[in-house]
């Protein structure tokens, strides 16, 4: 007697081709995992890469509003400068006009003494 194994080799065969079938939907489940991660990620990535470009976009904004603030700072520091001097330019003419009004009047008063004259103050007894 003969045995026949056609019938248990198709079986195995079966078995074999079903654990390929399996492993074959696992890998592609697997696969759609990760094909689905990476497309997240590259959503993400890009919506990342767009707030990177507002964040830039938002500091160049500043620098350059930075540099307008300094440069009406240098402006304002001329203006300062411009108006201290001339401030001591008018402090210096007026304490030299003092001078020379006082020695005036100190010659005023020389003439006057020399000449007997007297001096009153105008507006009363003081």
């Amino acid at each position: 007697m003969v045995l026949d194994t056609t019938e248990t080799r198709l079986n195995r065969v079966e078995n074999d081709i079903e654990t390929l079938r399996t492993t074959q939907a696992k890998i592609l489940l697997h696969l759609d995992s990760y094909s689905k991660t990476l497309n997240e990620t590259r959503d993400i990535a890009d919506e990342n890469r767009q707030r990177l470009d507002r964040i830039e976009n938002r500091l160049k904004l500043m620098d350059d509003r930075l540099k307008q603030m300094e440069d009406r700072q240098n402006e304002m520091a001329n203006d300062l400068k411009r108006n201290t001097d001339r401030l001591d330019s008018i402090e210096r003419v007026t304490l030299e006009n003092s001078a020379a009004i006082h020695e005036n009047r100190i010659i005023l008063l020389s003439v006057a003494t020399s000449m007997g004259l007297t001096f009153e103050k105008p507006g009363g007894d003081d």
